[in-house]
């Protein structure tokens, strides 16, 4: 980056500045547990609950397992307990413990802090030998006594709400009231709680005749019982049950996926029902979902993201399938998905092939879910081989559901041919709302995943801007947004952008596969480069740039350089400034293989965050004028925005040269720098080259 003058000779050619692309939506599978398990236990994973403040969540199969999720992967924290097969799970966690069904009983688990789980009490009445327990649910929010509600089914036919004050558990007076379905209502199983409208919502419980139904339940102030307030059959076609089940209550609507049967239609239907406060469900819309997609007895929502997740059990391997929640009655819209681990031993279980015809069943069967508010993941209670003989065990499985979270990456694409470099993108041409996707080189899996909106950063971000102008208008990244790029003629490129500083809180930093740069914004702070072609010594490819120092939600400017072909230093080599500041610890990383890549033609935005000023350009550090003057020489140049220039001058350039520094100025923001040297009239000749720091 130096361009040498000598006043009155001929200047020296400029030393100039490139980058590849990971290809992962913001939807990943993190990694599994597989829990040891007792040898009797080959019950399926149907049920789990989570407890969020401390760390654990819970998953049962015939024996109840606790798991560390504190951590980078689920971690098993004891034996399981003993209770039989059960199929729904709730935690108390001011309590200490958990509540597990199984059969005709509730059973409690104590969590015992950090340590191993041990068998509480048990309750059995007032159930009755011939009721199945089918769901349970908690409301903490009452602090002088929790309340538990235990749906249970009777017969395949007709299903009752408990109400238990937990404060007197497992006494029978512990039953505050209960209520029952009527003749019109089938048996109920999936539920979901709404404390805001002092409601539940449960589903029906198997594929019967009748239509798939939800029915409503006010919960009872204080010690009341429950009542039954109604509900709404969710379609006309039968063989239908409801599986997981989710609540938007700020929108005022509710969501659930059809479970069991389905030999109509070869897949699953998404229903979408309008929750009415206090009073009767009534339909909205459905939609069905595609082939081999379905038996979904597991639901995430992230409301506040308009966004709604499914796993299933009807692909091999099991999905989680992505849906965008449309406003008002519209039915939510399908947008991508991903695939657990397609492959298992090579063997061919006791079952046989998958409906492929391959004995690699992968990751299915998904029975049970939670969702980890606090650490923003879920996990899969997945049944690695319902009712067969072990070895098979079952398997909790982490996965990424479109985190908010920063990862700009940069790849070499041949094919690419979208725009040409230099290419820059203030996004103030587009109205709020517009979508990118389609349009100048943008594209996403999602048209939502690329919106151009008011998001007005002033207050947090000052500093000169890589592109001169307005800077009303920013990208909000949700999901993957890309962009491609025709080969640059030189092998040297920046990239220049102010992005939105989301901490990357996954202690699993990405590994981009197809990239030898790439940044993120680490939890303490920092920004992290992943440099592929020199991975450190302790591992992956990231190094944190330790005197960076960067605010959760703040905007900053990041400003790369890469050299793939040689720097005026001679290697190959990144930098990296944040704000206008270039980082120093460490400054280069100086690339031991792979350095023949010599254009930059892919971009590709990950996460749940804003960008603007967009800038990818072959570097112009340039001096373009000269004016001499009584005493001075003032020299002119065009560089980058707002980065400090550095002035050098040197008697001759017999080898080896002796550069001396004469002057440091920022250059503007249209890149225009200027420095006068006042000592030039005391030399016979004088070189000058012109480099950011």
């Amino acid at each position: 980056m130096i361009l040498a003058f000598a006043c009155g000779a001929a200047g020296l050619a400029p030393m100039f500045l490139p980058m590849r692309l990971p290809a992962q939506a913001n939807m990943r599978r993190e990694g599994a547990l597989t829990l040891v398990q007792t040898s009797d236990d080959n019950h399926g994973f149907y049920a789990a609950a989570v407890d969020p403040p401390n760390g654990f969540a819970y998953f049962a199969a015939k024996y109840v397992y606790k798991v560390n999720i504190s951590g980078s992967l689920p971690v098993q924290a004891g034996p399981g307990i003993n209770i039989g097969k059960a199929y729904s799970g709730v935690v108390d966690s001011s309590g200490g413990c958990a509540y597990f069904d199984a059969g005709s009983s509730l059973y409690q688990i104590l969590a015992n802090g950090t340590n191993s789980p041990t068998l509480g009490s048990i309750m059995t009445l007032p159930f009755g030998s011939s009721a199945f327990l089918t769901q349970l649910l908690i409301d903490t929010s009452d602090l002088a006594n929790h309340y538990l509600y235990v749906m249970t089914e009777t017969g395949g036919t007709s299903s009752t709400l408990y109400k238990i004050a937990l404060n007197n558990y497992p006494s029978a007076g512990a039953v505050v009231g209960s209520a029952s379905t009527t003749a019109q209502q089938p048996a109920l199983g999936y539920g979901v709680i709404d404390l805001t409208n002092r409601c539940a919502y449960f589903g029906t419980f198997t594929p019967t005749t009748q239509p798939p139904y939800i029915a409503k339940f006010a919960l009872g102030t204080g010690s009341s019982g429950p009542t039954n307030l109604g509900g709404v059959s969710l379609d006309t076609a039968t063989n239908r049950s409801v599986g997981g089940i989710a609540l938007d209550v700020a929108n005022g609507y509710g969501y659930c996926c059809s479970d069991g049967n389905d030999l109509l239609f070869g897949h699953g239907r998404v229903y979408k029902w309008v929750l009415n406060g206090a009073g009767t469900p009534t339909l909205a819309s459905y939609v069905d979902m595609r082939t081999n997609e379905g038996y979904c007895h597991v639901a995430v929502i992230k409301a506040q993201n308009g966004l709604l997740y499914f796993s299933d059990d009807l692909a091999y391997p099991a999905h989680f399938y992505r849906y965008r929640l449309p406003p008002g009655t519209n039915a939510p819209v399908e947008t991508g998905n991903i695939a657990l681990l397609n492959t298992t031993n090579a063997t061919v279980p006791a079952w046989g092939t998958n409906p492929t015809n391959t004995s690699f069943w992968g990751e299915v069967f998904t029975r049970s879910m939670v969702y980890d508010p606090v650490r923003d993941f879920a996990y899969i209670g997945r049944d690695f081989a319902d009712e067969q003989p072990q070895p098979y065990t079952n398997q909790v499985v982490k996965v990424a559901l479109d985190r908010d979270e920063t990862l700009v990456a940069f790849a070499e694409n041949a094919a690419a041919a979208n725009n040409s470099i230099p290419y820059a993108e203030s996004f103030e041409a587009y109205p709020d709302g517009a979508s990118l996707a389609g349009t100048n080189g943008w594209s996403a899996e999602d048209s939502q995943m690329a919106i151009v909106t008011n998001n007005s950063y002033s207050t947090n971000y000052s500093g000169a801007f890589p592109i001169p102008g307005p800077h009303q208008q920013v990208l909000e990244v949700d999901g993957a947004a890309t962009n491609l790029f025709s080969p640059s003629a030189l092998s040297n490129v920046w990239v220049d952008m102010i992005v939105q500083a989301k901490y990357w809180t996954d202690p699993i930093l990405p590994a981009p596969s197809n990239t030898p740069v790439a940044f993120c914004i680490t939890t303490n702070g920092h920004l992290a480069l992943w440099n592929r072609t020199n991975p450190p010594a302790a591992g992956n490819g990231w190094t944190e740039l330790l005197d960076t120092s960067i605010a959760s939600n703040q905007f900053i400017r990041v400003t790369l350089e890469a050299a793939y072909s040689g720097s005026a230093n001679g290697p190959s080599y990144f930098r990296a400034w944040v704000n206008g500041v270039l980082s120093a610890n460490p400054q280069s990383w100086y690339a031991g293989a792979d350095t023949n890549q010599n254009h930059f033609s892919g971009l590709l935005a990950q996460g749940r965050f804003a960008m603007d000023d967009l800038v990818v350009t072959e570097p112009v550090v340039a001096i373009t004028n000269l004016l001499r003057a009584a005493g001075s020489l003032t020299l002119s140049g065009q560089g980058m925005p707002g980065l400090t220039h550095r002035l050098w001058a040197a008697t001759n350039l017999a080898a080896p040269v002796s550069w001396q520094s004469i002057a440091t100025n920022p250059a503007a923001a249209s890149g225009a720098w200027r420095f006068t040297d006042t000592n030039w009239p005391d030399y016979p000749s004088r070189f000058y080259r012109v480099s950011l720091p």
